[in-house]
């Protein structure tokens, strides 16, 4: 770490951090996910209406390549960094590196457990989690059977958006069932595959299927479509918002899902960033509730341009 310290120090003091070349850090954890490849490309074109040089780097689900990155990031002079951690632990020897070098450093979407407290931009998914899980009670007044569909192990995300939603379950009684309870690790082919096989072993069908991402609940809803069900037969709920998840609210299959304004939050990480590079201007972050969107506010979705007719 004393290396890495010692190296951007010296890059910083022998050059103006207002010069052209500039750069500043965006490390995304999986740009293999819809939901990351649009927080980069609003993170890219955002830095270039602040003509600022943004390196995207792409962790590959992968934390140590996470970590590998951001160490090299550091040594070839970068200014400042956004992360998305793939994991809220495993990032913790690059994010030290980050802050003993002063360094400024955001993280966006996903949280870490650090030694020090990292400013954070991104809605509050635990309270997202016990939205979603309070419009599914508040259909289900008299109880339901649910199976859910949890995100990667490890990823703040899921873990606050699945500890909000067993929260709300837990609050309303016994009379909400999960049935079945796995890791579809957010990606579509996964929640395809668990609903497929889970369904035919179940002694009544479900009421809900309650995933904690949008592309699993389009697997899900995949799986339904493949035997036979009709939109609304089963409640299937999202999270993220995403064009084709607003689509299948709009047609039914979904019956809700929630808008992060993820474009709101990188280009209000990256505005605060750059402020503290160029001025060093205070990073406040930003901490703020999701949108539930159902058909009858569709037109507030943040993405809705790109949801087709």
């Amino acid at each position: 770490m004393n290396k890495l310290i010692f190296a951007v120090m010296t890059l910083i003091t022998s050059g103006s951090v207002l010069s052209a070349n500039e750069q500043l850090v965006f490390s995304s954890p999986n740009l293999a996910m819809p939901f990351e490849v649009h927080i980069q490309r609003t993170a890219v074109k955002a830095a270039q209406q602040m003509g600022i040089n943004l390196q995207v780097l792409d962790g590959q689900g992968s934390s140590p390549k996470q970590v590998a990155d951001l160490e090299n990031a550091i040594t070839r002079g970068a200014l400042g960094f956004i992360v998305s951690p793939n994991d809220v632990n495993a990032v913790a020897t690059a994010v030290e590196d980050i802050q003993g070098a002063k360094l400024p450093l955001v993280t966006l979407d996903r949280s870490i457990n650090g030694k020090e407290t990292v400013p954070h931009f991104g809605a509050n998914n635990y309270n997202g989690g016990k939205e979603i899980a309070n419009f599914v009670k508040a259909h289900y007044p008299a109880g339901a059977d649910i199976i859910l569909l949890t995100g990667q192990p490890g990823s703040s995300s899921n873990i606050e958006r699945t500890q909000g939603i067993r929260d709300s379950l837990k609050a309303g009684g016994d009379k909400y069932r999960i049935v079945a309870d796995q890791t579809g690790n957010w990606m579509r082919s996964e929640g395809m595959r668990i609903v497929e096989s889970v369904l035919p072993s179940l002694a009544k069908r479900p009421q809900v299927i309650l995933s904690a991402n949008d592309d699993m609940a389009l697997g899900a809803i995949e799986a339904l479509q493949g035997q036979g069900f009709k939109p609304g037969e089963v409640l299937v709920t999202g999270f993220d918002a995403v064009p084709e998840a607003l689509s299948r609210v709009r047609d039914g299959w979904m019956a809700v899902t929630a808008d992060q304004r993820p474009g709101y939050a990188v280009q209000t990480a990256l505005s605060q960033l750059v402020a503290n590079v160029r001025s060093k201007a205070a990073i406040t972050g930003a901490d703020y509730p999701p949108l539930l969107i159902t058909q009858q506010n569709l037109q507030q979705a943040e993405r809705i341009g790109e949801a087709g007719q």
